[in-house]
């Protein structure tokens, strides 16, 4: 007997998805403004490099006025500039001047940031006529950042879910597309359920990767299959590094690669909708 106790993760999922990331702000993850390590424009590229021991990748670079509160006027790119230039000359020479490009709301999403963070990697977050703090490609470790992850991959899921119910046609269509083993294992899990009357539905016992295989055997969208194989195995592996609490963004390419597959993920969502 199906339980129909429990609402359907289905319930308003769209609405709950937006709502979920709109709360999930980037100041979660900014470093606040007072705690900034910044550097002034008249000191020298060796200076500021040889004092920044924690190896920041950009450096708020503040006016020489004097005083409590510096106004930041653009971003020193340590990282670059270190790997790639001999240590010469001063910051106000080689620093990046303020400009749009680095500037984020505290209220935005953290899924906002994350989609272009590759691009982006630095923003200056801005309050009114106040930059409030800094967010950078290194944050996407922050706990935040995973939850964010979490529910864009389970709502990923659900949408697959859904799906799956619409271009097949009946349950035991879509079984039959499992491997032996897979097919086996659902039905012992379908049949434990049901003896607890705690069954709902058999597609909750299917794994991602059943799931990316009944995807792909219907997948009518303009996009080869190597691309579609591509796309699903990287959202699969980000899937289980963030479902096992695992690092997944602890280097700048883990990092970029993670900003690439939530685009990926973002239009792909969009395209199994529409099966």
């Amino acid at each position: 007997m199906k339980n129909t106790w429990a609402a359907s993760n289905l319930a308003g999922s769209e609405e709950i998805f937006e709502a979920l990331h709109t709360g999930l702000k980037v100041s979660l993850i900014a470093t606040p403004r007072d705690r900034l390590k910044t550097c002034r424009s008249d000191e020298r590229v060796s200076d500021v490099l040889q004092r920044n021991t924690e190896s920041y990748d950009y450096i708020p670079v503040v006016d020489v006025k004097t005083g409590d509160n510096q106004p930041i006027i653009g971003l020193f790119h340590a990282a670059n500039y270190k790997s790639n230039h001999v240590a010469d000359g001063r910051i106000r020479g080689i620093f990046k001047p303020m400009s749009e490009e680095f500037i984020i709301g505290p209220d935005s999403r953290i899924l906002d940031f994350i989609k272009d963070a590759d691009a982006r990697p630095c923003r200056l977050l801005v309050s009114g006529s106040n930059i409030t703090g800094l967010v950078s490609l290194s944050d996407l470790q922050r706990l935040p950042v995973r939850a964010a992850l979490f529910a864009l991959i389970t709502g990923f899921e659900i949408t697959m879910m859904d799906a799956i119910r619409r271009i097949y046609k009946s349950e035991m269509d879509w079984m039959s597309v499992l491997s032996p083993d897979r097919r086996s294992h659902v039905k012992s899990e379908k049949k434990k359920s049901e003896e607890t009357d705690a069954f709902v539905d058999t597609l909750l016992f299917t794994q991602f990767a059943d799931k990316k295989s009944l995807i792909k055997k219907r997948f009518t969208k303009v996009r080869t299959k190597s691309s579609l194989e591509k796309t699903l195995k990287a959202i699969e592996a980000l899937r289980n590094k963030v479902a096992h609490a695992n690092e997944y963004a602890d280097s700048p390419s883990q990092a970029r690669t993670v900003c690439k597959t939530v685009r990926e993920l973002l239009q792909l969502r969009l395209e199994i909708a529409e099966l």
